[in-house]
């Protein structure tokens, strides 16, 4: 049962990244989502720091494949979440996000892994909608529907073919080749004109604070990862998927603290005793249908 209790870490860490993310995206610390994008994506080449003890191995040429296949889906699962971000509450895009790669996550472990979908697949997937539907009736606009369906889409992909990774190779092997393809994927950010000037101007203008924040904040996040991605070289990819569910209720928790103190940049809606009802009742249809098809 480890590696259930490392997701559960993983997830609450992941919850205080999403929030910093929502402050630096919203507050235009960060001036466009694909800069931030980029700057994640950049800070995977850390794992370079392990290469001189001789725990990485040459990869194979489909390691290579899968992991440049790996950092498309996660630095664009990344790329659609922090458009989300810009217009939508962070507790309104967990929920939505982890429905959608709950889902994603089951298709692709069947199309990919082989594995069969659950007896009950059927019911938990109504939950799961009937759950989104709600949420989504918030404030989310059009763009921001489509950006967290794809972020959760190339999310649940991205899971999937990590465990592919694992299934061939050691933890360490794996954990460091998909982490150098994201490097890459960063780096094709930078095709776009518009993206490089962007980039280039965020490095000039952005504070010490922020760059602190930034630096310090994917921090935090490659911890949830290493923690997330051991949970799932120990145990089931669909389960620690599931249990993102988790990281709802303590991004609920966050809102109540956040959208009090820094309204000007946490425009949560769960003050409301109306919108507090709906958040919750849609969460928990959510976290039940998750329950429902993976515990």
């Amino acid at each position: 049962m480890t590696w259930i209790y490392l997701a559960i870490i993983g997830q609450f860490i992941g919850a205080v990244v999403v929030l910093v993310d929502k402050y630096l995206i919203s507050s235009k610390s960060v001036s466009r989502p694909a800069v931030y994008a980029f700057y994640v994506g950049a800070l995977s080449g850390v794992v370079l720091i392990i290469l001189p003890f001789g725990w990485v191995l040459p990869p194979t040429s489909a390691i290579i494949l899968i992991s440049l296949a790996v950092a498309f889906s996660y630095i664009f699962s990344l790329l659609f979440l922090y458009n989300s971000l810009e217009t939508a509450d962070a507790s309104d895009v967990a929920p939505v996000m982890g429905a959608v790669s709950a889902i994603s996550t089951l298709i692709f472990s069947l199309i990919f892994l082989d594995s069969p979908l659950p007896h009950n697949f059927f019911i938990g997937f109504l939950y799961l909608i009937a759950g989104t539907f709600l949420m989504s009736h918030f404030r989310f606009d059009r763009n921001a529907v489509i950006y967290v369906i794809l972020a959760g889409l190339l999310f649940g992909l991205s899971s999937v073919l990590i465990k592919m990774i694992f299934n061939q190779t050691t933890f360490i092997n794996g954990f460091f080749w998909s982490r150098m393809a994201n490097v890459l994927g960063a780096a094709i950010l930078l095709l776009w004109p518009a993206n490089l000037k962007a980039v280039i101007g965020n490095l000039k203008k952005s504070s010490g604070e922020t760059k602190f924040l930034v630096v310090g904040n994917k921090a935090f996040s490659g911890l949830a990862f290493i923690l997330i991605l051991a949970a799932i070289k120990m145990g089931d990819v669909s389960v620690v998927n599931a249990l993102s569910g988790i990281q709802f209720i303590f991004l609920f928790l966050f809102a109540f603290i956040f959208t009090y103190r820094m309204p000007e940049h946490f425009h949560e809606a769960v003050h409301q005793k109306h919108n507090l009802v709906k958040k919750i009742t849609a969460s928990g249809l959510i976290i039940v249908g998750l329950y429902i098809l993976f515990l």
